[in-house]
């Protein structure tokens, strides 16, 4: 059940994008950034993250978009200094609670909605960009019609009905313009190969395990210390600006007390805003650099983990193990490979390497880590408890996908040696006893496996 959310279903960069518009529309909100002001007009643009998510991620991010402007809106309305229309938007102002919050939230969630709905059918049309750009252009009447309508239905006395979103004035065509300006803009953008790899190194970085602990709790505990200082500051400010102004003379009333209190938490949602999506920002290129810096380490060749990096996994693994288990190292030789590159030549000899490193992949990933030691020799760590049957099962899977790499009458075959061990374990030790396993294969006539355990240096053989 929760695989099938969309939290788990989208890609780790979607939810990046996600989180920075959740900040961006906080900070839009909350300061004059959500506003245009061209004398004499003004005019919101907060709900732009709506229709960018509306666009670029889909439904459920675009509707919840909308409950976090509706309940920025909500909130901003809460003050005592407000033009009554906007009291309407607080459901402690309004004196209809349900109605304030069907207006402010529901409202905007419904609007989140339809804009959601609206560019997917744009998207799976024919002409994608244009339709969005339609979408983009009518969004802000459909948005203006379904506030007007929620005003009439809930608070008809003030006069208000969906006939007043089809006014026409020039801070409506203005709006427009900006939000298609917006779609088209980071439409254009999201097309560019940079952008496209920084998105795809971002998804592929989930799936490195290093170091995967230390930044969730960096990132816990920075953004706890943020919220912390925040917070302890709003309040700080907040009675120190009372008494000043007690000081000068100036007696305040409950309700300029808190108006005050008001624009300093309006002011603390800003700031944390603003840190947030700079976090997000810096988590994102330190994603992106540490992803960069994985692929150098990786063999160019077959993909899989190169010397130095597989090094580094093996020593992680054979000294990390607090309690007494066992794992296997296998060392895996390609038979008579010079012959296949001066028969078929390195093109055939290069396709050979990478359909071995995939064979290996195929069996063992999920078990453990493999790496390429170089030439024609790769090395696998199996770190998951497995009985000897079962590894005998996966060796001579491997085997005879490995010998139906090419067509007959050529043969691709491999010596292997599979050494057990028990944790911890020295590096160096167990390479030299599984090397050992391996040149006992090639005696044996090659295209074989050769199982042995590593207790108390002896070295007990089992043919294969």
């Amino acid at each position: 059940m929760q695989q099938n959310r969309w939290w788990n279903r989208s890609s780790p960069s979607n939810r990046y994008l996600f989180a920075a518009l959740m900040a961006v529309e906080f900070l839009m909100s909350f300061t004059f950034l959500g506003y245009i002001h061209i004398e004499p007009i003004s005019i919101t643009i907060a709900y732009l993250p709506i229709l960018i998510a509306g666009c670029f991620l889909g439904v459920g991010s675009s509707t919840a978009m909308g409950v976090f402007f509706g309940l920025a809106s909500l909130y901003k309305a809460s003050s005592h200094y407000v033009m009554p229309t906007d009291k309407l938007f607080s459901p402690f102002l309004s004196g209809y609670p349900l109605g304030s919050l069907l207006l402010s939230v529901g409202s905007r969630a419904l609007f989140g909605f339809l804009v959601g709905v609206l560019f997917r059918l744009a998207i799976k049309s024919r002409h994608p960009r244009v339709w969005a750009g339609v979408v983009a252009l009518f969004a802000p009447k459909l948005h203006s019609l379904l506030v007007y309508s929620a005003m009439g239905l809930l608070f008809p006395a003030l006069g208000y009905n969906f006939m007043n979103a089809f006014r026409v004035d020039a801070s409506d065509l203005l709006l427009s313009l900006s939000c298609l300006g917006a779609i088209q803009g980071l439409w254009s953008l999201g097309q560019r190969e940079a952008v496209r790899n920084f998105g795809a190194y971002l998804d592929q970085a989930g799936s490195v395990a290093h170091k995967k602990g230390n930044i969730r709790r960096s990132w816990i505990l920075f953004l706890f210390f943020i919220l912390c200082a925040a917070v302890a500051s709003t309040f700080y400010f907040a009675q120190r600006m009372a008494y000043m102004l007690g000081v000068h003379g100036l007696t305040l009333s409950s309700e300029v007390k808190h108006d005050l209190l008001h624009l300093q938490i309006q002011s603390l949602f800003a700031t944390l805003s603003l840190n947030f999506l700079l976090a997000i920002c810096l988590l994102m290129v330190y994603k992106y650099l540490s992803y960069r810096e994985y692929l150098g380490q990786l063999d160019p060749l077959t993909g899989v983990m190169g010397r130095k990096m597989f090094q580094h996994f093996c020593e992680k693994h054979l000294t990390g193990k607090a309690a007494p288990s066992q794992g296997w190292f296998l060392f895996v030789d390609l038979d008579y490979f010079k012959s296949i590159n001066d028969t078929l030549g390195h093109p055939a000899g290069d396709m050979v390497l990478k359909r071995v490193a995939q064979n290996l992949e195929a069996i063992f990933s999920g078990h453990g880590g493999i790496g390429r030691m170089g030439g024609d020799e790769f090395a696998v760590l199996i770190t998951d408890p497995m009985f000897q049957p079962e590894l005998r099962q996966k060796l001579d899977q491997f085997l005879e996908e490995t010998g139906a790499i090419l067509a007959a009458p050529e043969r691709v075959s491999c010596s292997i040696g599979a050494c057990r061990f028990s944790y911890p374990q020295d590096m160096q030790n167990l390479y030299t006893e599984t090397d050992r396993l391996l040149y006992a294969a090639k005696r044996m006539g090659r295209a074989c496996y050769v199982m042995g355990a590593l207790e108390d240096s002896e070295l007990n053989l089992i043919g294969g």
